[in-house]
């Protein structure tokens, strides 16, 4: 599951136009795209528990100086409860998917962790989401064109960007020659780093500009992350060479 930094609770979403941006980091990709978003009708229940370095809260609560975990479901104000409670029960929901945003605070109301889990709530059931506030670490997804250097091969080919999307994330868009995508922050954190877990990162490759892009291939990639360290994912992209002019 994902990961660290709170935002305001909201259905995922993902787009295939965008501005290119040849930044590490990325831009969001801000074109419209349903998905395959299911059909939902009627509220449904979540239940959240925590645990922090993997530990129960009754004891670790004190060991990490946390007072509180702020829980924010769904739109509207977020619930402020004891950290060594443990868990909380949302419940009528909006049937959706959700990302259920959780911090992990002090006496003071600072925050140590913020993560975000993104949650699919079903209509007339039961939702478990499961929130171990531990150092967060970072993601990078890279690519390779052609089984070479993106910097050195984007531009002798008719790629010209790459779209990742990453799930709970908008989708982000870099130049082809970039080579990469840094992951250190969730949209609206507060504070960097993702939530240790298992990620999932969809790519396409492009050729075009402006508002015409058409996709050249499509790569789907996995990998980790671990607490307080980088995860990588590598795309091996494959993109055919500029025309010749006769």
């Amino acid at each position: 599951m994902l990961l660290s930094a709170l935002g305001l609770a909201g259905v995922l979403g993902c787009s295939s136009n965008g501005p290119t941006a040849p930044t590490d980091a990325g831009v969001p990709d801000t074109g419209e795209d349903a998905g395959d978003v299911p059909l939902f009708i009627g509220p449904g229940n979540l239940n959240v528990t925590w645990t922090i370095n993997g530990n129960p809260p009754a004891t670790e609560c004190a060991v990490v100086g946390a007072a509180f975990v702020e829980i924010q479901a769904s739109f509207g104000n977020a619930t402020r409860l004891p950290c060594t409670q443990g868990m909380v029960s949302k419940m009528m929901l909006p049937a959706n998917r959700l990302n259920v945003g959780a911090r992990l605070l002090r006496a003071d109301g600072t925050p140590i962790y913020e993560y975000v889990i993104p949650t699919t709530i079903l209509s007339d059931q039961t939702v478990d989401a499961t929130i171990n506030f531990e150092p967060p670490g970072t993601l990078r997804v890279r690519w390779t064109v052609n089984g070479n250097a993106p910097a050195s091969e984007c531009p002798t080919t008719t790629a010209t960007r790459v779209i990742i999307r990453l799930e709970g994330f908008d989708a982000l868009a870099a130049t082809c020659s970039t080579g990469r995508i840094s992951y250190a922050r969730v949209p609206g954190a507060r504070l960097t780093g993702l939530q240790p877990g298992h990620y999932v990162a969809t790519g396409e490759i492009q050729s075009g500009s402006g508002s015409n892009y058409r996709t050249i291939q499509t790569l789907r990639g996995e990998g980790d992350v671990t607490s307080g360290a980088m995860g990588e994912i590598v795309l091996p992209f494959e993109a055919p060479p500029l025309p010749v002019d006769p």
